[in-house]
């Protein structure tokens, strides 16, 4: 039999709301204790976990049953939480974005080094989709991922007082677009060489420009065009929560001219008045199964530190020169 996990769960808001399902159906972890600031929450969900909310995050590091720990906290407030589970030698599993600095990912980087295991999770963690574009581009059958292109328009977030300050998250783009650079490098294989980042406000009062988009050149010429804004006033479905009207504008075309689009639970190319299709992948695990069979076969993470860091230093290195293409430099810290 597998062996199981305990786990500790710090930060009991909107991402824990997404993901308790995928936890509690996981065979290969357990939810032992919750924290988070809000007691309220933490015992909320510690009665769907059959699980105690503790007192204290040093309560749950300080537990040595708990051999890994989910970091579900806002970005500004991680670098100590990562680097406390360092201390301790609990594999970690967090969310983009990393950090929302430069200086405080590279710091997460250093501390974890080769101690314990990290992942972070991204929109494309365990996402079929994104999977068997991967698998389609890399059996070369439409040729190689040549233009990513991605839209993103939605409303700002509401539910907080963070998601929109600069110092705290870092701006739309680290908020929610760092998702499709993410995705962009992943399916496009080859290391980004420079980049163009353009910052505006249309629209809001925010602590933040309201938009954000840049160009991406990676080795052997292919290139992602990304876009997103949260100018429009779209619909908020719950004031209190990250619920609000989303529409994404996503294409992607092969160096042998095949139009890519997802179309319903397929993928779709075409050319030439010709039509490929492909079912999605089906996943093998929850994101939380994937972790341990890394964890325990010595693999990579799919999204592991590193990979979550060279996201931080392209917009570090592009949001200090907006509007130039400026080289990019994605050698990992040591």
């Amino acid at each position: 039999m597998s062996k199981v996990y305990p786990i500790g769960i710090l930060g009991c808001g909107d991402y824990l709301r997404w993901e308790h399902g995928h936890i509690k159906s996981s065979k290969r972890v357990r939810v032992k204790s919750l924290f988070d600031p809000a007691a309220e929450r933490a015992a909320h969900y510690g009665e769907f976990f059959g699980a105690e909310a503790v007192a204290s995050s040093d309560a749950m590091m300080d537990d040595d049953e708990i051999g890994i720990v989910l970091i579900f906290t806002p970005p500004w407030v991680r670098k100590d939480l990562v680097l406390r589970a360092v201390e301790t030698g609990k594999h970690i599993i967090t969310v983009k974005p990393l950090a929302p600095t430069l200086a405080e990912a590279t710091a997460m980087v250093r501390a974890v080094g080769s101690k314990v295991n990290c992942a972070v999770f991204y929109r494309r963690t365990g996402n079929a989709q994104i999977e068997t574009l991967k698998r389609i581009f890399e059996s070369g059958e439409i040729g190689r991922l040549a233009l990513y292109r991605e839209d993103w328009l939605h409303h700002y977030p509401t539910w907080n007082k963070w998601a929109t300050d600069p110092a705290k998250n870092g701006g739309p783009f680290m908020d929610a677009m760092v998702h499709n650079l993410n995705i962009a490098r992943y399916l496009i294989g080859a290391e980004p060489k420079a980049c163009a980042f353009f910052s505006d406000n249309h629209a809001q009062r925010l602590a933040c420009n309201d938009t954000e988009s840049m160009k991406v050149d990676f080795e052997g010429g292919a290139a992602a065009h990304l876009f997103i804004t949260w100018a429009a006033d779209l619909e908020i479905f719950d004031a209190t929560k990250n619920e609000r009207e989303h529409i994404d504008i996503w294409y992607m075309i092969t160096d042998q001219g095949w139009y890519v689009t997802l179309d319903g639970k397929n993928v779709k190319a075409s050319r030439e008045g010709q039509i490929k299709t492909w079912p999605l992948d089906r996943m093998h695990g929850s994101p939380y199964d994937l972790f341990v069979e890394a964890l325990e076969a010595g693999a990579p993470q799919p999204c592991g530190l590193v990979d979550a860091w060279k996201d931080i230093a392209i917009l570090d290195a592009t949001s200090r020169h907006k509007g130039r293409t400026v080289p990019l430099d994605l050698t990992p810290p040591v």
